[in-house]
This record gives C-alpha cells, sequence and structure tokens, in this order.
C-alpha cells in the first residue's frame, strides 16, 4: 500500500515543483536561522538591504508580482490548451502537462512566492534588530530569474500546444516503447507450447493496467521455479474481480507482493503502453477530418506518423510464448499485429472515406507498410468492412 502510494507521488506532476518550493521554504528558514554580520566591498554593501520598510516594500512588489505573473501564464496556457485539445483530442491533456520544464518553471515561481512570504512575515513579527541583509537582493535576483523564466515560458508553450509538436511528441514515444518491447522480447526464446495454469491472481483494483517489466517478469519466474501466462494486454480496463494472470504455484504473501511491485493498475491511462500512443493518433486524425474540424494537413500527418510506427511493429519482435533456461514458461499477452493495423485502418477508413484525398493517402499507406515488411494488407479488405 504504501509503495503503491509512493509510485503514484512519483510519477505526479506536482512532484517537482513541490520540491522545489519545499528549497525555497528551507532557503528562507536558513536565512533566518544562520546570522550572518557582512562587511567587505562595495558590491557586498549594495546588496546588503537592512532597512525594514524597503525590504517590506520590495517583498509586496514581488509577491504581487510574481504571483500576478504566474497566474496569467498557467491561464493563458489553460485557455489555449483547451481550445487545441477539444480540436484534437483530450487523452493528449495527461501527456502536455507531464512537461517537466513546465513544472520546474511552476516550482520555481511558486518558491519565490513562498520565499518572500515567510520572510516578509518574519519581517513584521520581528523584535529583534537583526534581518538578513542578503533576503531582499536574493528575492530581486529570483523574481529576475521568473521573468526569463517566463519569456521561455511562453515560447516553450507556443511550440508545445502547436499540434505537429503534439503529433511528434505521440510519436516519440511511442517509437521508444516499441523499441523498449522489441529488445526486451528479443532476449528470449520463443515457444509454441501453451498449458493451463490453475491459480489466478486477481489485484482487486479497478483501473488501466499499465506496462509491465518483462525482464523483471521472467526473473521474478525463475527465482520461485514458476511459470505464468498473462492474461490481460497493457493497457486494458481491469474491473475489481478480474484475473490479470494464471500461475502454476499457489499465491501465498511472498508470491503477491513479488507480484504487486511487478504490475500496477490504477485510474492513469498508461502513456507507456505502445498501442495507447496508436489509439491516440488514430483519435486525432479522425476528429481533424471531421466536418467540424475540416482539418486533412493534419490527418495525413497522423497518417504519416502511423505508418512509420507499423513498419517497426511489424519488423519488431513480437511473440508470446517462451521460455527462460528452459525452467519457466511465460505466456504475455500483446495486441496482434494483424489485428491493430486492420483495426486502426477500417476506423481511418470509415470517417475519412467521404473524403477526395484521405483515401488515397491511407491506401498509399498500406502500399508503403507492404513494401516495407512481410505482413501483406489489403486495403480492399479493410474498405469492404466498412
Amino acid at each position: 500500500m504504501i509503495k503503491s502510494y509512493l509510485k503514484k507521488i512519483a510519477k505526479s506532476i506536482a512532484l517537482v515543483p513541490s520540491l522545489l518550493a519545499l528549497c525555497f521554504l528551507l532557503l528562507a528558514i536558513l536565512l533566518l536561522s544562520v546570522r550572518l554580520k557582512l562587511e567587505g566591498s562595495g558590491f557586498v554593501n549594495f546588496m546588503v538591504i537592512e532597512k525594514k520598510e524597503d525590504v517590506q516594500t520590495i517583498f509586496t512588489f514581488i509577491i504581487g508580482g510574481i504571483f500576478t505573473l504566474t497566474v496569467f501564464s498557467y491561464t493563458m496556457v489553460m485557455n489555449v490548451l483547451n481550445r487545441n485539445i477539444s480540436n484534437y483530442s483530450p487523452r493528449l491533456i495527461p501527456m502536455l502537462l507531464s512537461e517537466k520544464h513546465h513544472q520546474i518553471i511552476l516550482g520555481f515561481t511558486s518558491g519565490t512566492i513562498i520565499y518572500c512570504l515567510v520572510l516578509s512575515i518574519e519581517l513584521n513579527n520581528n523584535t529583534d534588530d537583526y534581518f538578513p541583509g542578503f533576503a531582499a537582493s536574493l528575492g530581486i535576483i529570483f523574481s529576475i530569474l521568473c521573468v526569463f523564466l517566463f519569456i521561455y515560458f511562453i515560447h516553450s508553450v507556443s511550440q508545445s500546444i502547436h499540434i505537429n509538436h503534439i503529433l511528434f511528441d505521440v510519436f516519440e514515444r511511442t517509437s521508444k516503447s516499441l523499441q523498449h518491447k522489441s529488445r526486451e522480447l528479443q532476449q528470449f526464446q520463443g515457444i509454441n507450447h501453451l498449458e493451463e495454469l490453475p491459480f489466478s491472481y486477481i489485484m482487486g483494483k479497478t483501473g488501466y493496467l499499465h506496462d509491465y517489466d518483462i525482464k523483471k517478469l521472467s526473473e521474478f519466474a525463475l527465482k520461485n521455479s514458476c511459470s505464468i501466462h498473462v492474461q490481460k494486454l497493457p493497457g486494458n480496463f481491469i474491473l475489481d474481480n478480474d484475473s490479470i494472470l494464471t500461475i502454476d504455484v499457489e499465491i501465498d504473501d511472498h508470491i503477491r507482493r513479488g507480484l504487486e511491485k511487478i504490475f500496477a493498475v490504477d485510474h492513469e491511462v498508461p502513456l507507456d503502453v505502445p498501442e495507447i500512443g496508436f489509439k491516440h493518433l488514430v483519435e486525432v486524425a479522425v476528429k481533424a477530418s471531421s466536418p467540424a474540424i475540416n482539418d486533412p494537413a493534419t490527418s495525413k500527418t497522423c497518417i504519416d506518423y502511423l505508418t512509420q510506427l507499423f513498419i517497426d511493429r511489424l519488423n519488431g519482435a513480437n511473440y508470446h510464448s517462451f521460455m527462460k533456461h528452459k525452467k519457466t514458461h511465460l505466456v504475455i499477452r500483446q495486441y496482434e499485429n494483424q489485428k491493430l493495423i486492420t483495426d486502426c485502418f477500417r476506423e481511418m477508413y470509415g470517417y475519412m472515406k467521404d473524403d477526395y484525398f484521405l483515401p488515397k493517402i491511407l491506401s498509399k499507406s498500406i502500399t508503403t507498410i507492404n513494401h516495407h515488411t512481410e505482413n501483406a494488407i489489403e486495403f480492399e479488405n479493410i474498405k469492404n468492412c466498412n
């Protein structure tokens, strides 16, 4: 339970901003705790501001200015993001909000406000003559950095919310997931043997099944001298009493704890599952081709990225059953290549068939895929199923 909670915190988009804000809080406390007498050059004396009225005025302006800047920035982002996502797919929001540099900027601006608030409170309640002379100057430096970060933030957001940038991010994320999965499978020896296993593993949670580490699963099976059949596809929605896998040893507390470390089920969409990336590109392509949006250029871009992803997937390792050291037998479920490509193209053709250009682009995409792979896919078969 604790480990699961810690994993959620680690994946949270609030983690980085919270840590940075905490650092600024600790800095303010440190300045108030350590008494330094600063004497030196003219520059040092220039940076020291000890008059309480001046310090309070500086902190007031910094708090008001940075707070206004932060609210303006994220209000603008949410408005633009809302318009952009409503035109394409709301499922892209988690990917956009997970941008680390945006989280760092939020943490820095929030931390500056916290820094000034803590010192301002101490300044008003301070009955001692001592107050850190560098505190106000540091606040000014932080506020100047916040202005530069704000400029960078506007530039970054103006790029990141562009649909071509979003689609490229989806493509890159999916491509890396495919490469990682293929490398994992190439380490094992594929077999065709299947057998029924007696014990079912139920997590007792409702949510999406995240992708799991095949290497860790194999090591777990080898360590416990057991065979495992994973019954659910990564990305599937798991009901409370659904069986995720079957195993040929009785499930005790030790086995359960080991499986809980490998498999994760929660409410968040598993962006690390390659099929989710395919789904997102198909959704954007379909919505862009609708009469309401009427953006065939975006649909074509999605089809182009899907073409490359299908070529990579069809040329990569994709078997389901394998053996490790002739001791353990693992069966992992994966989306069948033929079914995945057929489902994606059928959905797109169903919405694009009345367009003049897009059916030709779909046909060309399938021809390209067939040229680069051994898996023959007939476009006529896809058309006839609609």
